[in-house]
This record gives structure tokens, C-alpha cells and sequence, in this order.
């Protein structure tokens, strides 16, 4: 960034106007010309401005301070996060004097907050503060920028702008050095991305790269849940065995080191493999054990696999435990944010324990609430599930027209899981 760049960085961080930062130094129209780069301010207005914005525009050694920083993302990384925040709380204890350092304290704080917390409402404050210099930023600056953005989207759930900026972030490699492990991190993540647009081919060509990284770095952890990403994929094609395989090999990976979280999502996926494959009460015995290795994680870790349970319950018709199972959580899921949309499910299957049937109140709940709850939301995984639902219900009830539109809509809500590329749906 040049002089004026800076000068004007800063203006905008501390929110003043050209007119606030001028006044008494020099004229409005020539501070335009120096934040512009049309001009060089002399030494004398160069060090008023500096002192107004109580900042240091010399030079400083960039790479130097980025050394700083990385390292700090290496622990993240690691998941040391004893060590991250000593060495955050190292790094960010004084306020940035110069554009380079404050921008860089920006960006990685938001990644910590990210890595750490999921935090995403201050690393979107954070981020939004540099974004006006989005086209300015160079270098290993602009990885670290755009690797940012990227995890934003991504713990904001949106992950077709998550890829984009990933892949952004990709195309800075070709123009700077980055060590084997930030390589690693960038191309696992790109692969989860994809996972969750189902885009399996460019998942399974990213996760597969990482993989090949984190293995050669011994870095086991990384290893286990690149092969969880494997395993979804694997099942999404109907190939049962190599999904089992490869949540097999990242269980014995959990198990050296006694890692709950990591056998919680193992359990949980092998359940659904065994689900998909019709052996109902394989399922119920795996999901229970994810949901108890899960117990001291947050209940939107737990969620899927709740519903997952409260499926198969259904599948073998154990509907008292079923609605025990639904009792239990609804009432948490009904106060959490980030599982309210599982409400609706969760209700439906409660109706339908206890009338043990899809009478006329449980499909009008299905067609007024739930079903508009999905469309919404494009989730075609549950709409073409529940579509034939009701069509068979309206079919038994000889009224035809309607059981024909939502064998349609069901045909439809399929299609759009094949140009997805889903055969069956499963999560992290």
C-alpha cells in the first residue's frame, strides 16, 4: 500500500471524514490528491496526519510481523488453543500503530474468533472494517484476507460464497510461498465446502489431496476427519463397503486418542450406513452410541443425529421410545437458533407416534407447515422423503389429482438430488 492508501485505511477505520482530518492541515481537495496518489504530502503534513490519526506511517518489516501471525494460526490449526490464545493475547494487548500490522491484527483475529468460537458476528465486524482495501491487498496478506472471508461463509453456512473464496484463496499459491500445512488446511477445507454443496468429484479430489499432506505430517486428527468426508461420498453412491472402510480406519484413529468428538461423528455416520442399507436396529445401537459420545457437545453437534434416531425408531415402530427421545430435546431445540429448523421435524414425528398413523391432522401439519418450511430452504432431500408421504396418504384416500401432484413434486425434489449428485443423504 502506498502513503495515501494508508492515510486514507486509516481515516475510514476511525471513521472520520476528509473534512474532520483535514482541518488545520491542509486543504480538503489536496488530501484528496494524497489519498488518492496524485501527490506526496512534505514531511510536515505527512507527520500532522500521522499524529491526528495517532498512527505510524513509516515502513515496517511485513514479513516479520506476518511470521508472528502464522504462527499463531499454526496452533489453531494444531487445536492447541492454550497456546493460540497466549499468543493471541501477546499479539493483539497493544493497538496497531501501522496500516500493515493493523490490517493483519484485523484478519487474524477474525480467524482466531472463527477457528476458536465460530464467532462469526465480530470476524464479520472485523473483516467488514478491511474490506474497502479488498483490491489493494497483495501478497501473503491476501491469502490470509481471502482464507478469512472464506471461513466466514463458511461458519455462516454459506457455502457456494465459502468455495468461491476458498478458491480465491487457492490462486494466491501460485504467486507466493506458503508452508505444507497451510496447503493442507486450505485444500481440506476446500474439500468440506464442496461436501456440503455435494459436489462430490471436487470434494473427493480436495479431501483426498489433504489427506496426502496431513498423513505425511503425522497430523492423525486431520487424517480421521478427511476420511469422514471420504466415507459421506463413498455413501452418497450406494458404495456401503468403502464408506464403512474409511470410518473404520478414522475410528481406530479416534480410539489412540481417546477422542469423543471424533467417535461421536463416527458412530454417527456408520449409523446411517448401516440405515441406508435397511439394518434398522444396527443403526439405532450406532446413533445411540454417537448421541452418548456427544454428550458434552453442543446440541446443534447433536441434532442430526436425534433425528436420525428418532427415524429408525419410526422404521421399527418403537414409538413410545421414539417420543421419550423427542420429549427429551424438543424443548432445547425449540430455545436454540441454530437447531430451531428442527422443530418442525421433530413435531411431525411426535403426531405421528401418537396416532401411529398419517391421519388428516398429521398430513394438513405436513402440507401447511413443514413442507413450506423446506421449499423455503431447498432442502430436497426431506421434501422428496415426505412428498410421497402424502401422495400415498391422498392415493389410500382415492383422491387422485392431489396424490399425482406430489408423486410429481416428489420426481422433482429427486431430479434435483441427482444434478446434485446425491444418492443419500448424510452430515458431519
Amino acid at each position: 500500500m502506498n502513503l495515501g492508501e494508508k492515510i486514507r485505511y486509516f481515516r475510514k477505520v476511525k471513521n472520520l471524514s476528509q473534512q474532520e482530518l483535514a482541518a488545520g492541515i491542509c486543504s480538503i481537495p489536496y488530501l484528496s490528491k494524497i489519498e488518492n496518489g496524485v501527490t506526496e504530502p512534505s514531511a510536515e503534513i505527512q507527520h500532522h496526519l500521522a499524529t491526528r490519526l495517532d498512527i505510524n506511517l513509516d515502513s515496517v518489516n511485513e514479513s516479520q510481523i506476518i511470521r508472528h501471525y502464522v504462527d499463531l494460526f499454526h496452533s489453531l490449526y494444531q487445536k492447541d488453543y492454550k497456546s493460540a490464545e497466549q499468543k493471541f493475547q501477546a499479539l493483539t494487548e497493544s493497538p496497531s500503530q501501522s496500516v500493515d500490522e493493523d490490517i493483519l491484527n484485523k484478519i487474524f483475529k477474525s480467524i482466531y474468533l472463527m477457528m476458536t468460537s465460530q464467532g462469526t458476528k465480530e470476524a464479520h465486524t472485523l473483516l467488514n472494517e478491511v474490506a474497502h482495501i479488498d483490491n489493494v491487498i497483495k501478497g501473503e496478506k491476501a491469502f490470509y484476507y481471502l482464507l478469512a472471508k472464506a471461513q466466514l461463509n463458511y461458519f455462516s453456512n454459506n457455502f457456494e460464497d465459502a468455495l468461491h473464496y476458498f478458491f480465491r484463496t487457492e490462486n494466491q499459491l501460485e504467486e507466493n510461498r506458503f508452508q505444507e500445512w497451510e496447503i493442507g488446511y486450505l485444500l481440506y477445507m476446500i474439500g468440506l465446502s464442496a461436501n456440503q454443496l455435494y459436489k462430490n468429484i471436487i470434494a473427493f479430489e480436495y479431501t483426498q489431496k489433504a489427506l496426502t499432506i496431513f498423513e505425511k505430517n503425522y497430523f492423525f486428527e486431520r487424517c480421521a476427519y478427511c476420511r469422514i468426508i471420504l466415507a459421506i461420498i463413498h455413501l452418497r453412491i450406494r458404495n456401503f463397503e468403502e464408506s464403512t472402510k474409511q470410518l473404520l480406519l478414522a475410528e481406530t484413529i479416534a480410539d489412540t486418542f481417546n477422542d469423543d468428538v471424533l467417535r461421536g461423528i463416527i458412530y454417527h455416520n456408520l449409523g446411517r450406513v448401516a440405515a441406508h442399507k435397511g439394518e434398522s436396529e444396527n443403526a439405532v445401537e450406532l446413533l445411540t452410541r454417537s448421541l452418548k459420545a456427544k454428550e458434552k457437545e453442543p446440541l446443534s453437534a447433536k441434532i442430526m443425529t436425534i433425528l436420525a434416531l428418532v427415524r429408525e425408531y419410526e422404521k421399527i415402530n418403537q414409538r413410545k421410545t421414539g417420543l421419550e427421545l423427542i420429549e427429551t430435546w424438543i424443548e432445547q431445540v425449540q430455545t436454540d437458533p441454530l437447531c430451531r429448523d428442527f422443530e418442525l421435524h421433530l413435531i411431525y414425528y411426535k403426531q405421528l407416534f401418537a396416532y401411529d398413523e398419517h391421519n388428516k391432522k398429521v398430513i394438513q401439519f405436513m402440507i401447511k407447515e413443514l413442507i413450506p418450511n423446506l421449499v423455503l430452504k431447498n432442502e430436497w432431500f426431506y421434501l422428496s422423503t415426505y412428498y410421497p408421504i402424502i401422495g400415498k396418504y391422498f392415493e389410500d384416500n382415492q383422491k387422485y389429482k392431489q396424490a399425482s401432484m406430489y408423486y410429481s413434486l416428489t420426481l422433482e425434489a429427486m431430479k434435483k438430488l441427482h444434478e446434485m449428485g446425491v444418492t443419500y443423504e448424510s452430515k458431519l
